[in-house]
């Protein structure tokens, strides 16, 4: 196994066994290896917590995560950019989401937004609809 301070330049937390990217008034952001992909996840800063409020599932791919929570601004966006899976059932709501309402519309559980179709063939929370065809005009099935 490697050792912490090789995958990340980031904060290491014992407990969790992740890496602290950021933090505001209510979370900590910390990205953990979660068997085929990583984690992200929100722990609320009060003492004792049991568990994260929020997460979501990305690629494996350190460098990216990190990118996607830096730029991640969680004052005004609900939710960073960039997962494919929302493991937990609430959706975050950002304190001044009003500002950004391109950002904070609709998603479905493998991060598209629903009003664009899901990238996931026949995904429940798009009724099906696809972002992109399966077989582009033109192009002969397989």
């Amino acid at each position: 196994m490697l050792l912490p301070s090789l995958v990340s330049s980031y904060p290491y937390d014992d407990r969790w066994e992740g890496y602290e990217v950021k933090r505001d008034e209510t979370y900590r952001v910390l990205w953990i290896w979660h068997g085929f992909n990583i984690r992200v996840i929100c722990l609320p800063h009060e003492d004792g917590a049991w568990g994260y409020d929020f997460a979501w599932c990305y690629a494996r791919d350190p460098k990216q995560v990190e990118a996607a929570i830096e730029a991640w601004d969680m004052a005004t966006q609900d939710e960073p950019d960039g997962w494919h899976k929302r493991p937990t059932p609430d959706v975050r709501q950002a304190p001044r989401r009003d500002e950004l309402p391109e950002h904070n519309r609709l998603r479905c559980r493998h991060g598209s937004y629903v009003h664009a179709g899901c990238r996931t063939l026949n995904c429940p929370d798009t009724d099906g609809r696809m972002a992109r065809p399966l077989f582009p005009e033109g192009e002969p099935a397989r």
